[in-house]
């Protein structure tokens, strides 16, 4: 294995990790649905952010690319709410309410 694909292995790995954490702390009630979603849509800049810079591109390909993963995130926030409230309200949820 190359430096570059364990760098990558290890930005997808603490990505999956974190968000097994973050998934636990919503369904505990200790997140509300709207951090929830903010940290799921975030994932998509971080992890292009990441990637592109593990792999050397150009500072203003990484600025431009993150910036349009960041403006694809924004539109899929609501879209994201409006997921995690339906799977909180659905008969036999175990999701503990917070907001």
């Amino acid at each position: 294995m190359t430096p570059t694909t364990v760098k990558l292995a290890i930005l997808v790995f603490a990505l999956l990790v974190t968000r097994l954490w973050e998934e636990g702390r919503w369904r505990d009630g200790k997140m509300s649905d709207r951090t929830a979603a903010i940290l799921v849509v975030g994932r998509l800049p971080f992890l292009l952010l990441g990637f592109m810079l593990i792999t050397g591109q150009e500072a203003v390909v990484v600025a431009a690319a993150t910036g349009l993963a960041a403006l694809v995130a924004a539109g899929l926030y609501p879209v994201v709410v409006r997921r995690l409230r339906r799977l909180a309200n659905r008969p036999g949820s175990t999701v503990k309410r917070r907001d």
